[in-house]
């Protein structure tokens, strides 16, 4: 259920100004429903989508987070695999977590494989769609606070 931006015209310039976006003023990451949520200043939910978390081997950790690193393309890469070109990033840190350990990023091969979204499939980073990776990258800032939660 996302917030579109909206276009008005401008009397003085003649043309058209995009309008402020609405912007995540934090995240939630539930666990047990596979779902992100993103809420406004005042708490109200703004956006949900379903994600895919860490596998059982390699499980998303639980606690309180912020964004720390915001990459508009970035190279994954782990034990056992490496993805360039990953784009809109957003990647996590505090609560004992190191740095861009752990991110929020789209995972096109998923979309290309045609796996749904809402299973546990990662290696502990929050798997998202392309297009909800795109809307949260435009939206969120450094320090935004994220709970991942069982």
């Amino acid at each position: 259920m996302p917030i579109t931006s909206l276009l008005a015209t401008s009397p003085f310039a003649g043309g058209l100004l995009l309008a402020a976006l609405e912007m995540v003023a934090s995240l939630v990451v539930d666990l047990s429903q596979q779902q992100l949520r993103a809420y406004d200043a005042a708490g109200r939910l703004i956006y949900r989508a379903p994600v895919s978390t860490g596998l059982p081997a390699t499980p998303t950790p639980i606690g309180q987070f912020q964004v720390v690193g915001r990459y508009a393309e970035t190279t994954l890469t782990g034990a056992d695999y490496r993805v360039p070109g990953v784009r809109d990033v957003l990647c996590l840190g505090g609560g004992g977590l190191r740095r861009d350990a752990i991110c929020l990023h789209p995972a096109p091969w998923q979309e290309e494989a045609r796996q749904c979204f809402g299973v546990r499939r990662s290696h502990g980073c929050v798997r998202l769609s392309s297009a909800t990776a795109r809307w949260l990258f435009e939206r969120t800032t450094v320090g935004t606070p994220v709970t991942i939660q069982e």
